[in-house]
């Protein structure tokens, strides 16, 4: 599909007409959790609509394009290869739907990471570098031995949580006490900080073992060591990925599994309130800002819990049903992102396709005290920001044949929402030459962090262009600029009484939750959740009846990777 067609797929605009006549479904919210669960209901006979506020559909997996016609992501920055089997559980078929494929130079990175001004360590796919980290630590084997055998337990529970969303709630609570065990309480109860700082008194090793830790959208003293271990581990076991053509190919897809079957995805259609009926404490439809009213048998969310619960479902009703407004645990960090146009190939700019990691670190090696120094002062110019830099055109060749000559690159910076507040209130695009001065300085920070690791860019820069967690929280509808929905802190993972309000079952009859707070973070995960609700949904008989029809191409492939993978893990492994 060329790229005017799928704009106009991705960008179909509402309008009362287009609605689809009798409903079952409508889903708040179009990414991937709420793309998924629309896509796998309309496999099923569902007529399904799904509403987005923003101009085009896809939430995080949608590109953006800015002066010269250069592209860049706004969510997803690369993934693990499931991610396409996830996508091809939704869409169905007899083969994968989006070709994933693996990040890496030659040698297999993907990642490197920097803690202060300690040389980049080289991340690689199917952990090639644990050899490497052995060698670069040979006082302090046991202790990485350690924390790969505490990793290994935590990561071979997490399918066992992710799969506890799937049971009814009487069930769940004996789930995770005699199935999970105290051994997801230990670790998943405690902080990526503390368990590091349990198993290593060596600050520049546990930097390393935490370093790709942006992903999880919180800082190390704040996010749940399950989600360090799935990020750190999972990525480098597993391998970094990018869609092939880009990542709106992945909402492109389930768009056109959800057409098929009737339904619709329309953008600019923001939802002022989610309609419950008081006498049957049922949901019964949707209103839009226009004040138009849609109706229908069920509606899933799949905007988070704060803006379902805090927003669109009125107070009268969270007061009688006795559901929080909000609960106990914050919004995860947003970022500042620099998107940046540059002059060159990347073979004559010197570049690869793989990430950069660079955290501060005190005198000592510090890297978590560093971290926390910086999100106390940001403004500081003592303090380093912590950031990730990504080249987008390099990891999809396609799109970087698209430009030739040109070369992409962004800049992640963890920041929050406070830092911003005070122009929040004013509308995007129109907040005055304080925000704008704001925002350079923030480009030009991070532009020299970047030029002090690719000294020979100096001189390509065309293009700077800086977004914060408010650009988020408009363009992504994200609460309070979050970045990936709730904190990912232990107990969201351990805490029963908070754990309960995140099931995608609610209080409110017909009404369903989806998305990155119902499980974790990540673009997988929330494809995750989006099947998950869906299979809910559709009970016992309709879930072995979906799967019937859908898995076996799946299963295949999937065994035979598993092997290859286990394969060339044993070999990385006998060091």
């Amino acid at each position: 599909m060329n790229e005017e067609m799928l704009r106009g797929v991705l960008a179909d605009r509402y309008s009362a007409e287009k609605v689809p006549a009798d409903l079952d479904t409508i889903v708040i919210g179009s990414g991937m959790s709420g793309l998924t669960s629309a896509a796998v209901l309309s496999r099923m006979g569902r007529r399904v609509l799904v509403l987005e506020q923003h101009y085009v559909a896809g939430g995080g997996t949608h590109m953006f394009q800015l002066t010269g016609g250069l592209k860049f992501d706004s969510g997803l920055h690369y993934l693990v290869p499931y991610a396409g089997h996830l996508l091809w559980l939704a869409a169905g078929g007899n083969e994968m739907p989006v070709r994933f494929e693996r990040m890496g130079e030659p040698d297999g990175t993907f990642d490197r990471i920097a803690i202060g001004a300690d040389p980049p360590f080289a991340i690689k796919n199917d952990e090639a570098h644990l050899p490497d980290l052995f060698a670069l630590f040979p006082e302090r084997r046991s202790e990485i031995e350690e924390y790969l055998r505490v990793s290994d337990s935590v990561l071979k529970r997490f399918p066992l949580f992710v799969l506890s969303k799937l049971l009814p709630a009487w069930l769940r609570r004996p789930w995770h006490r005699f199935v999970l065990g105290k051994t997801w309480e230990k670790y998943a109860g405690r902080t990526i900080k503390e368990v590091l700082q349990e198993i290593t008194n060596e600050p520049r090793l546990a930097g390393l073992l935490a370093g790709q830790w942006i992903d999880t959208g919180s800082t190390p003293d704040r996010t749940s060591f399950m989600l360090g271990a799935c990020v750190a581990r999972g990525l480098s076991i597993e391998g970094g990925a990018y869609p092939v053509g880009g990542s709106t190919q992945m909402a492109e897809c389930l768009v056109r599994v959800i057409g098929e079957a009737g339904g619709r995805v329309l953008v600019r259609a923001n939802v002022r309130e989610i309609l419950v009926d008081p006498r049957a404490n049922r949901a019964t439809g949707v209103e839009l800002d226009d004040g138009s009213i849609i109706s229908c048998k069920q509606l899933i969310s799949s905007v988070g819990y704060h803006n379902t619960f805090g927003k669109l479902v009125s107070e009268d009703v969270t007061k009688r049903l006795e559901i929080p407004r909000r609960l106990p645990v914050g919004n995860s960090c947003g970022f500042v992102m620099v998107n940046i146009g540059m002059r060159g190939s990347a073979e004559e700019l010197g570049l690869t396709c793989a990430n950069l990691w660079y955290h501060p670190a005190r005198a000592d090696g510090d890297m978590f005290g560093a971290v926390e120094d910086f999100m106390a002062d940001p403004y500081n110019p003592e303090h380093d920001p912590m950031v990730m830099i990504t080249f987008p055109s390099i990891k999809d060749q396609e799109r970087e044949d698209s430009y030739p000559g040109k070369t992409t690159c962004q800049i992640l910076c963890t920041a929050d929402y406070r830092w911003f507040e005070e122009f929040a209130e004013s509308p995007t695009r129109r907040r005055g030459p304080e925000y704008k001065a704001l925002k350079a300085q923030w480009g030009d920070r991070l532009v020299k962090l970047l030029l002090r690791f690719y000294p020979q860019l100096e001189g390509h820069i065309e293009l700077v262009d800086v977004a914060t967690p408010l650009s988020i929280q408009h363009y992504l509808g994200t609460n309070e600029g979050g970045a990936v929905g709730l904190d990912q802190s232990p107990q969201r993972f351990t805490d029963w009484d908070l754990m309960r309000h995140l099931d995608s079952r609610t209080a409110i009859s017909g009404l369903w939750l989806t998305g990155q707070d119902t499980v974790t973070c990540g673009q997988p995960i929330a494809q995750g959740a989006g099947l998950l609700t869906a299979l809910r949904i559709l009970g016992f008989g309709g879930s072995i009846r979906y799967l019937a029809r859908t898995l076996p191409p799946i299963v295949r492939q999937v065994i035979a990777d598993s092997r290859k993978k286990s394969r060339m893990s044993i070999e990385n492994r006998q060091v």
